[in-house]
């Protein structure tokens, strides 16, 4: 029915390396949806979790909202150890506005492989998230082991069936 209020709405939700915006056209680079670490090695440090820190841009729109004063809220989830959560940002939406696009830079520390995301709430009412995998890279020399371990395990040998 027109006339009616909508719920606010979350339009897009991503992270990136790096943006640029010029007369109100925002490009994007460098898009974010897997991070790959090498594998730690045993001499990694066991006090401290943290395996390496990502540096992100987190680019979201929301829309659907009726002017008047909001809370924005954006709270990092990641395999681990809990992150501080920072505060609410205070948001005064005018009238005539449709939607509203923020850039938000974070210095993620990656302590696990896993989903590593951002959940955005605007007034308490979850919107959406925008989330990235971490996982170790594969490392092809430990793949083609000399002694034969890359051999088929499901072969039988001579030796067991005598």
């Amino acid at each position: 029915m027109a006339g009616e209020a909508s719920d606010p709405y979350l339009k897009y939700a991503l992270f990136c390396r790096d943006t640029n915006e010029e007369d109100s056209d925002l490009s994007l680079s460098g898009i974010i949806d897997l991070y790959e670490l090498p594998e730690p090695d045993e001499s990694a440090d066991p006090n401290d979790p943290v395996l390496a820190t990502v540096d992100v841009n987190l680019v979201f729109c929301v829309g659907g909202v009726e002017p008047g004063n909001h809370y924005l809220f954006v709270t990092l989830k990641t395999p681990g150890i809990p992150l501080d959560t920072p505060p609410a940002q205070k948001v005064e939406w005018e009238e005539g506005i449709l939607f509203q696009r923020w850039i938000k830079a974070f210095r993620i520390p990656v302590q696990r492989p896993g989903i590593h995301s951002a959940a955005i709430l605007f007034d308490g009412i979850p919107l959406g998230e925008a989330t990235f995998l971490v996982r170790f890279k594969v490392d092809a020399a430990k793949l083609e082991s000399p002694d034969g371990a890359d051999e088929d395990p499901d072969s039988e040998s001579d030796s067991e069936n005598e």
